[in-house]
């Protein structure tokens, strides 16, 4: 089953290529545009990761991420904090906020593919069922 990964991020242009890059790596995707659409898609659909950009017009993404470690639907999800803005003050900043990591823009796809396989591992494999002799003999 895919992981899905809710997208937060104003402009389109680069959600959309998250998006599609996301995709194209057998996630399944959500996208919101603002805070209040954020916290109503996680609220419906439960998403395993949430990225996330730090300036978005409505609320910004450390008030969004301290929203979501606090609410018990989506504590579980990591956020990963996305934005231009990289300074020391604002990585400190996301990690008080409960952020599992932190990319700058223009985003490194690559690390954002490590940080994903290592915050979302594979579901355990479930055993195959154990098979029942053909036959049981006496001795």
């Amino acid at each position: 089953m895919a992981k899905l990964i809710l997208v937060v991020d104003d402009e389109a242009d680069f959600s959309e290529l998250l998006q599609f890059w996301l995709r194209n790596r057998d996630y399944e995707v959500v996208a919101a545009g603002t805070g209040t659409e954020a916290l109503e898609q996680a609220r419906r659909r439960l998403p395993d990761a949430i990225l996330v950009d730090l300036l978005l017009p409505d609320l910004d993404g450390l008030t969004l991420c301290e929203i979501f470690r606090r609410h018990h639907a989506t504590r579980h999800a990591p956020v990963i904090m996305i934005s231009a803005v990289s300074t020391d003050v604002t990585r400190y900043s996301a990690k008080i906020a409960g952020a599992a990591a932190f990319l700058g823009k223009p985003l490194d796809f690559e690390q954002l593919r490590s940080l994903l396989e290592l915050l979302l591992p594979p579901a355990p494999a479930r055993p195959a069922p154990a098979s029942a002799p053909e036959s049981i003999t006496e001795s």
